[in-house]
């Protein structure tokens, strides 16, 4: 009987987050499609085909659905691999990797969800916690962590610096493709090129 108790408990879990999954897989396609402001609990629910009740019932705060949802796109994003080219240095490879991130279609999700929580303060707020992960998650020193790249203090500013520089074009990027309906911008190729040869100078000065 226990067992039995136990198995249905396990059952109603998994239908549980796959129902929430499927819902904020429902929104990233609709943010993705048609944007924040049409992306609404009857979009959500009509894409996901479920009812509005199972939505209520998983997120009784419509907004907690965005929160989740941008939590699961972060995550998602960084966890893409890519094969690593051995020729190319630290700095370059995050501009190849940032770049592949930020033409990814769930990045435009990204954007919609930081603009509206610019327009939303009530959004903003809900959604400020999720925001500061993310820049943690992309953090210089997190990223130094992650790589195991060991520099001393003032080369570590050095990194920073460009790292910064680097992350903000490539958020530029991101943003004109959004705008653009996911079309590269026309001076995309010119400004990853610059990027590139910045990034592989530092690289070079600071092999070991």
């Amino acid at each position: 009987m226990n067992n039995n108790i136990a198995q249905d408990l396990n059952l109603n879990e998994a239908s549980s987050n796959a129902t929430r999954a499927r819902l904020v897989a429902s929104t990233i396609d609709s943010l993705i499609k048609v944007g924040f402001t049409k992306t609404t609990g009857v979009a959500v629910c009509r894409r996901a085909g479920l009812t509005r009740g199972a939505l209520n019932h998983h997120f009784p705060v419509f907004s907690e659905l965005f929160v989740e949802t941008l939590q699961t796109i972060y995550w998602r994003l960084l966890d893409v691999h890519f094969d690593k080219d051995t020729n190319v240095g630290l700095l370059e490879d995050i501009v190849i990797e940032g770049h592949a991130r930020i033409i990814l279609p769930e990045f435009k999700a990204v954007i919609e969800l930081w603009l509206a929580s610019k327009n939303d303060p009530d959004l903003g707020k809900r959604l400020a916690q999720a925001i500061g992960q993310s820049a943690q998650l992309f953090a210089p020193e997190i990223v130094l962590d992650r790589t195991n790249k060991k520099l001393s203090s003032g080369d570590r500013e050095g990194f920073e610096a460009i790292y910064r520089t680097i992350f903000e074009a490539l958020i530029g990027i991101g943003l004109g493709r959004a705008v653009g309906g996911g079309t590269p911008v026309a001076h995309e190729s010119m400004v990853l090129r610059v990027l590139r040869d910045m990034a592989r100078q530092y690289d070079r000065k600071h092999e070991h």
